[in-house]
């Protein structure tokens, strides 16, 4: 789904917003606003709030900047780590809960935390220390019979 929504000025003060969805139904885009929003309408809070946290914890993402991101797998992998550090160790304002426990009025959640991911906010160092189990490995499909190195494999790895 792709929502666009339109400002239109009148001596650099916005005058009136056009929304419109350029792919997707109607009930879906409704749908996905009411689980994520819970309700409201088609805006652009959401993405240039996450934009601005790129650019101003990216170097290669700030507007007029000489750094560049001299390979695509650098910048790729740049955005995975704010990311998941925006995710999972940044306590977000809107996000909180309100109640009193252990004398504070608010309990500060993450978006990991409000997805149910989680049950804490995690350090910096706790997750980059987190140890992603690996796939179960399948052997490849070969037409004949398999060698004697492939079948020891195939044992160790695959029971």
């Amino acid at each position: 789904m792709i929502a666009q929504v339109v400002k239109q000025y009148a001596r650099r003060r916005v005058v009136g917003i056009i929304r419109r969805i350029v792919q997707g139904a109607v009930t879906q885009v409704a749908r996905v606003l009411e689980q994520s929003q819970g309700g409201g309408s088609i805006n652009t809070a959401y993405i240039e709030r996450l934009n601005a946290t790129f650019r101003a914890r990216l170097v290669n993402l700030v507007r007029r900047g000489r750094a560049l991101a001299r390979q695509a797998s650098t910048l790729y992998a740049g955005m995975y780590l704010i990311g998941t550090v925006y995710n999972f160790c940044t306590y977000h304002k809107s996000l909180r809960l309100p109640g009193i426990i252990g004398g504070h009025k608010w309990l500060p959640r993450t978006p990991a935390m409000a997805a149910g991911l989680t049950d804490h906010c995690w350090s910096v160092e706790e997750l980059l220390n987190f140890r992603v189990p690996v796939p179960h490995w399948t052997p490849p499909k070969r037409r004949g019979r398999p060698s004697t190195a492939m079948e020891q494999l195939i044992v160790q790895w695959c029971t």
